[in-house]
């Protein structure tokens, strides 16, 4: 079995493509009326240009019971329309002890996600049980992309290092738990200069990068600030900008030109930062 930095790898590699689409479904906004059905539709118009996908839970939750349906389903289609790509469960789970192993057997065992979002702000009994599989693993939430970020994420205070700040500090500690190469952190593309920290304490880590398209977040300077030394482990999220981009019938076609405009715009900067695909 592949471990989960193979299988991130592996995921780019196969479609030279570092896009992660947001399955983020909202009834209201849907050209159609069953999530399942309209997410399938956008996998399979994807599916060779995308690296990833990440479906955010609270939108299936908001939904019910045919919401969780539709996330099963919406799993399945990805398995099934790109067997390559990897899977980020967005759920941010925070919880420790018995609710994180519990959290954790969710997540893997019984959706199947490849990853899975969490908040590390209750310390390491919350990452732990997401990493005893090294063949899955997580993005620990280190800077967010939201302007509020800062009022925490930013906050600096004094270590045994000298000065330093909350993000900082996390991504540090996230070098700590990363025994089995299963840790990544999410870094917003709105916070380049953050982005650029991070990348540097942690110059391997996979990074998942929300907040480019509708949160106004520099793609260049996140695709710059955000590669490794390769000008890889690393995904740009775009989920409003890509499954939205039609509200009619060619939803999909316009989702999957979106989706190539943002592979092409991100492979042309590696290309200009001599490390395009060979």
């Amino acid at each position: 079995m592949p471990t989960y930095l193979e299988k991130f790898d592996q995921a780019c590699e196969a479609n030279r493509s570092l896009v992660c689409v947001g399955l983020d479904p909202e009834p209201a906004r849907m050209p159609v009326n069953d999530v399942l059905e309209f997410n399938r539709a956008i996998v399979e118009a994807t599916a060779d240009v995308a690296a990833a996908y990440k479906p955010n839970l609270s939108f299936y939750e908001a939904l019910g019971i045919p919401g969780l349906q539709a996330l099963e389903g919406t799993i399945r289609a990805i398995r099934e329309a790109a067997p390559q790509a990897f899977i980020i469960g967005d759920a941010k789970r925070g919880d420790g002890g018995p609710s994180a192993s519990a959290y954790a057997r969710a997540m893997f065992q019984v959706w199947g996600f490849d990853s899975v979002t969490v908040n590390p702000w209750g310390g390491s009994e919350t990452i732990k049980p997401f990493l005893e599989d090294g063949s899955r693993g997580v993005f620990v939430w280190c800077r967010g992309s939201y302007a509020s970020a800062a009022e925490l994420q930013d906050l600096e205070f004094a270590s045994p290092d000298g000065k330093t700040t909350m993000y900082e500090h996390v991504a540090r500690t996230s070098l700590e738990w990363n025994c089995k190469g299963n840790v990544g952190l999410v870094v917003g593309a709105t916070a380049p200069e953050q982005l650029e920290t991070v990348r540097r304490i942690c110059p391997d880590a996979p990074l998942l990068i929300p907040g480019v398209g509708s949160q106004g977040g520099d793609l260049e300077a996140a695709v710059r600030c955000g590669v490794n030394a390769n000008g890889r482990r690393a995904v740009i999220n775009s989920s409003r900008g890509i499954i939205y981009a039609s509200a009619g019938a060619d939803f999909a076609q316009a989702a999957r030109k979106a989706t190539t405009v943002l592979r092409d715009a991100i492979n042309q900067t590696l290309e200009a930062e001599g490390k395009g695909w060979r």
